[in-house]
């Protein structure tokens, strides 16, 4: 009986030792959006960003991946480097932009919609309507935008829009709109509720009831990533959208299907 269990421990080493390399996890590296809580907040047990649970989906739909780095708070800047010299392999978040398109691969598959909005000061009692409304400011109606991220593209490309976009986090240019060293801040709305309910802004600034585009949100590759790793990605992403919990996560963090 000894020798049998012997004989059967082997044969189980044996196997185990042959197994194909690619049983092996998959490691993904990846960092976490500093600044914008409502994609990364890492630190949160209940709420940890919209970004995190789906990284989290992809691994219980396919134990053989496994995220690293998301403990990793990086500016927006950051990110990008990483990307463009293979420090990373992916990034969860970016608008999709012509610029970026150049740099990295996205994902075929979004990961949601979300609106942009203006915020103005709250005892500002201008309205906005339309892009004109802002031209017609003139010097006082610059628009603060965080450094590198893809509004800012969107902005300039309108032409005749003053954009300041010196700062890396939406926090300080919350505060900076607070102080005076700008006319609105332009976002995302889900990034800019979450920053607004964190620093306890509620009656400071406001959400102008305009809505304007409405901006996909897609998985960036570095392009030294390996063409297996996109494609695993894309394929957990297609399938998370086929059994609902895209969907699930989206209504949770309130962001358009």
């Amino acid at each position: 009986m000894f020798g049998k269990n012997l004989l059967l421990l082997g044969a189980v080493a044996t196997a185990l030792f042959f197994l194909p390399a690619s049983a092996a996890p998959m490691v993904v590296k990846t960092y976490s959006q500093e600044g914008f809580e409502a994609k990364y907040a890492p630190g949160s047990t209940q709420r940890p960003g919209i970004c995190i649970e789906i990284m989290r989906a992809i691994e219980k739909l396919d134990p053989g991946v496994k995220f690293i780095g998301v403990d990793e708070m990086a500016t927006t800047a950051r990110v990008e480097e990483g990307l463009t010299h293979g420090q990373i392999d992916v990034f969860f978040g970016h608008i999709k932009t012509p610029d970026r398109a150049a740099r990295f691969v996205f994902s075929g598959p979004y990961l949601y919609k979300i609106n942009q909005v203006l915020v103005a000061r709250k005892d500002d009692t201008v309205q906005v309507n339309d892009w004109d409304d802002v031209r017609k400011l003139g010097a006082n109606g610059v628009v603060l935008a965080v450094k590198g991220i893809g509004q800012v593209d969107y902005l300039k490309s309108l032409g005749g829009i003053i954009v300041d976009d010196n700062s890396r986090l939406i926090s300080a240019n919350l505060k900076k709109l607070v102080a005076g060293r700008g006319r609105f801040y332009y976002g995302s709305e889900n990034s800019v509720r979450e920053a607004i309910e964190k620093l306890g802004m509620e009656s400071q600034v406001r959400i102008l009831p305009k809505r304007f585009q409405k901006e996909a949100i897609y998985v960036s590759f570095s392009r030294k990533a390996p063409p297996e790793l996109v494609n695993r990605i894309n394929e957990d992403l297609a399938r998370l959208e086929r059994n609902g919990e895209l969907r699930k996560i989206r209504t949770r963090y309130q962001v358009g299907h």
